[in-house]
This record gives structure tokens, sequence and C-alpha cells, in this order.
């Protein structure tokens, strides 16, 4: 089991894997290149690392909320990140041909990590969120 600190760090890589992401897929929505295609995978694999680490942390150690247990938070967090892993992997495996179905996939990431970032800040507590 891992120790609250753990949490911390692996809270500040969370935060800061997805604001790249997030600038990746703002990037990616204004050109089509190949680079823009390795930073969504690039994404995908730093998210699924994340994701993987989230299993091994311990859940009793986050701040206890009324009426929203440690296992529930951190699982609505592990949910939307396997949602965003999903839709990058979407993204990259589709073919670039068609600009609607191209920029319905970047609505859906952008979603996807919109949701991520709520849940991580729920995982805090208000508390962490007003620090």
């Amino acid at each position: 089991m891992q120790s609250s600190l753990s949490w911390i760090e692996w809270l500040d890589r969370l935060d800061r894997v997805l604001s790249d992401a997030r600038e990746d897929v703002r990037a990616l929505a204004r050109i089509s290149s190949p680079n823009a295609v390795a930073a969504v995978e690039r994404c995908k694999r730093q998210l699924s690392a994340l994701i993987n680490d989230l299993r091994l942390l311990d859940r009793s150690v986050l701040s206890p909320q009324p009426g929203i247990g440690h296992s529930e938070r951190a699982d609505n967090l592990q949910k939307a990140l396997d949602a965003t892993v999903f839709h990058l992997a979407t993204v990259a495996n589709t073919p670039t041909s068609s600009s609607v179905v191209r920029e319905r996939l970047l609505v859906a990431i952008d979603c996807a990590l919109r949701d991520s970032c709520y849940e991580a800040a729920r995982l805090l507590g208000p508390r962490q969120r007003r620090a």
C-alpha cells in the first residue's frame, strides 16, 4: 500500500498529464500530422500508466467526504480516465479522411479530459481544492 505522499505525487503527475493532453488535443484540432498522432499516443500511454498506478494506491488515506466513500471517488476517477484512454485510442486509430468524424472524436476526448479533471478535483476534497 502507498502513503498519502504517494497520492500527492500521483495527483501532481495526473494534473501535468491531463494539462498536456488538453494542449495536445487543441493542437490536434488545428492540424493533422504524424506528430499530432504521436502526441495522442503519448498521452494514451501516460494515462494508462497513471491508471495502473491508481490501482496500487492506498485509498484509505483519502480524506472522508459525507456520502461518498474513498473507493467510490477513486473508482469514478478511474472510470473517467479509462474513458479518456478509450477516446484517445479511437482517434489514433481512425483515418483522418473525414473532418466531421475527427471533430466529433476530438470533442469526445476533450469532454473525457474535463470529466477526468472534475473527478480528480472531487477526489481531493474541498479543503485541498481551495489550497
